[in-house]
């Protein structure tokens, strides 16, 4: 049976609030790990990117170890198991995929370079 000693959420703390933690805390870490900051990390490491406190990102990453998401790593805080990573990478994409489109005049094809369409397919709908 495994041990739970997740941390209590304050006081006033929704369960809504408790998941937007855990998905931010999640996507922070991917994106840490992406930056190269470490394959490890806590709760001081992340809590200067999120808005949020110390103790909040610790509660979180104590619920998502207890959930599998995260494992420790003793001595330096937590790190992704497979289910946590792949988890991490869908909540990353799905929050920044408005920044990942094309801009005005950008091929969204991704096919073109500088306006040039000689070289696409049929598939390419710039042209």
């Amino acid at each position: 049976m495994k041990a739970t000693s997740q941390a209590a959420p304050s006081a006033g703390t929704s369960a809504l609030e408790m998941l937007v933690s855990r998905e931010e805390v999640l996507e922070i870490a991917y994106w840490f790990q992406g930056e190269g900051f470490g394959d490890t990390f806590d709760g001081a490491a992340l809590a200067v990117f999120l808005n949020c406190s110390r103790e909040t990102v610790n509660a979180a990453l104590a619920e998502l170890r207890d959930r599998g998401s995260l494992e420790s790593v003793p001595n330096r805080g937590f790190r992704f198991t497979t289910q946590g990573r792949g988890q991490a990478a869908r909540l990353f994409a799905e929050g920044f995929a408005d920044y990942q489109k094309p801009g005005h005049g950008e091929c969204v094809e991704g096919c073109c370079e500088e306006g040039d369409h000689s070289q696409c397919g049929d598939e390419c709908t710039s042209h």
